[in-house]
């Protein structure tokens, strides 16, 4: 079949620190992972906590009551912007203190979750 090709789409390449989160919230024993290549998702107790959105962002559902008692600290970080439905926000994850900020949040999605 000379001169047929097949357009294959190429996933995006995460960023090197979403990718070692990703690695490192794989080991935490409170979240389930599923989901292959772009669409990874964590979950504590079958609620979707985090979710990959882009090269260097990730989405974390940290409920609208947790966000409102982090609201001053969450507005004067330029990594971490509002998302449409409220409870969750992104995080840029494009430095080392990003990839610690992400998994402090986390370890906050969780407990709201959990209790």
């Amino acid at each position: 079949m000379a001169g047929i090709s097949a357009w294959r789409r190429t996933p995006t390449r995460r960023g090197p620190y979403v990718v070692r989160a990703v690695a490192e919230l794989r080991s935490w024993p409170s979240l389930n992972v599923s989901g292959t290549g772009q669409q990874v998702t964590f979950a504590v107790h079958g609620t979707e906590i985090l979710r990959l959105a882009g090269r260097d962002e990730i989405h974390v559902r940290l409920t609208a009551p947790a966000i409102g008692r982090l609201e001053p600290h969450l507005r004067a970080c330029d990594q971490v912007h509002a998302c449409r439905d409220r409870a969750w926000v992104a995080v840029q994850v494009d430095a080392e203190p990003d990839l610690e900020l992400l998994l402090a949040l986390t370890s906050v999605a969780i407990k709201a979750h959990v209790a």
